[in-house]
């Protein structure tokens, strides 16, 4: 069973991990249960973390009234920008924040920034494959397909930019993001031979059969089709008449024993979900996606 620390300590991780997905109204209320439950038991000594509890829900609603004061514009006000960036600043490298930090900023809307960063990141050769990747995606998000396929048009004839293998990748995941859209943009063929040999963060992974660990149907092993993989980060679509299966998943749920499959290979792995979103727009209205990071066991 677990101990009154363990309990404290599980809330304040789940709450600020909400916070730093911008999942902010779950975030509120698990620091809302957090006070309660300190202010319940009346901990000897625990009043200053009362206080730093009260003061993360008040960040947490001051940063809920800026984005509710911004709805009405298409760019969020830079210094919101930046406090977005910032909340994944917990990353082990300077480099890896940054991705991030981007990441928050095309999963928060701001495309057209998160764009720009991404562009600094392949500038700078930081991640190339994840930065080339969201570009793209990026211009897809922005209703730009053909800026998409322009874009990677440029990078096929700069040899300097990415590999042939990259190119390959980056290709297919192009491929896989019309096709979603019904584009009738057309992608450039790739004339050169690959380079031999994939990496571990190169498998492409095709699907993953996950057992339901929460819910209704828990104990069910479902199997999800990827469609889109950025290095170990893969996305799986979940329709909307799967509510129940879609509920089973939160951001930083653990889960242990995944099934995956690729082309060449069946493999064990275990994950943490990263994002849970849901489709407000296309033909996927109404459908949720789900961002996980595979480990390799």
């Amino acid at each position: 069973m677990m101990s009154y620390q363990e309990h404290i300590r599980s809330l304040a991780k789940e709450a600020e991990l909400y916070r730093t997905q911008g999942l902010f109204e779950n975030s509120r209320q698990k620091y809302e249960q957090l006070l309660q439950f300190i202010e319940q038991k009346q901990f000897h000594g625990y009043e200053g973390l009362a206080d730093q509890v009260r003061n993360r829900i008040q960040t947490v609603d001051q940063t809920l009234i800026e984005i509710d004061q911004e709805t009405d514009s298409e760019e969020l006000a830079k210094d919101t920008q930046e406090m977005i960036k910032d909340l994944f600043s917990v990353a082990r490298t300077k480099e890896a924040a940054r991705v991030e930090g981007a990441l928050a900023l095309a999963g928060f809307g701001q495309h057209e920034r998160a764009l720009r960063e991404f562009e600094e990141l392949l500038k700078e050769g930081i991640l190339p494959v994840v930065a080339a990747k969201n570009i793209l995606r990026c211009h897809m998000e922005l209703s730009s397909p053909d800026k998409a396929v322009e874009q990677f048009t440029e990078w096929v004839s700069s040899s300097n930019v990415l590999s042939a293998q990259e190119l390959k990748l980056i290709r297919e995941f192009l491929k896989g993001l019309l096709k979603e859209t019904d584009s009738s943009a057309r992608l450039p063929h790739l004339d050169f031979t690959s380079e031999a040999g994939n990496t571990a963060e190169e498998e492409q992974i095709s699907s993953v059969n996950v057992q339901l660990r929460h819910g209704p149907r828990r104990g069910d092993n479902i199997e999800f089709k990827v469609t889109c993989q950025s290095g170990n980060t893969i996305s799986v679509d979940i329709p909307e008449r799967q509510r129940d299966v879609a509920d089973a998943f939160r951001p930083g749920l653990r889960l242990p024993e995944m099934q995956c499959y690729s082309p060449i290979a069946v493999f064990k792995a275990s994950g943490i979900v990263l994002r849970k979103t849901r489709f407000s727009r296309g033909k996927n209205r109404g459908n949720y996606m789900l961002d996980i990071s595979i480990d390799d066991e």
